[in-house]
């Protein structure tokens, strides 16, 4: 049977909706919580991986929606992706690898006035 973390990382369309809402957190202080466990389509692993992100501190739920959730006090830019999907580093170092960190938002273009 697989972990809650291998059932999240071996299918590519969840491993893509955690990717983005962690980029959502990292970019904008909040992510579309109900898109990421509506890609799971997976009560006990919505539970799980919500639980792992709650524990940690990593995320909270918005006060006033359920369906959105927040950055948590212990939250850092600098998580991976395997991290936030539940990976311990033993896993990566097995692997003789570590995983990068998601990709930096470009930076907005904005134009200077003379």
């Amino acid at each position: 049977m697989l972990t809650w973390t291998e059932r999240i990382l071996s299918l590519p369309v969840r491993t893509a909706a955690v990717a983005e809402f962690l980029r959502e957190l990292s970019a904008k202080g909040w992510g579309d919580l109900n898109g990421v466990l509506a890609t799971f389509n997976d009560t006990d692993l919505c539970r799980d991986a919500l639980d792992y992100w709650l524990e940690r501190e990593w995320v909270v739920r918005a006060p006033t929606s359920p369906l959105t959730a927040l950055v948590g006090p212990a939250f850092s830019r600098e998580l991976t992706l395997h991290e936030f999907c539940g990976e311990e580093p033993e896993a990566w170092e097995e692997a003789g690898e570590e995983p990068a960190p998601l990709p930096k938002e470009p930076p907005a273009e904005h134009s200077e006035e003379a």
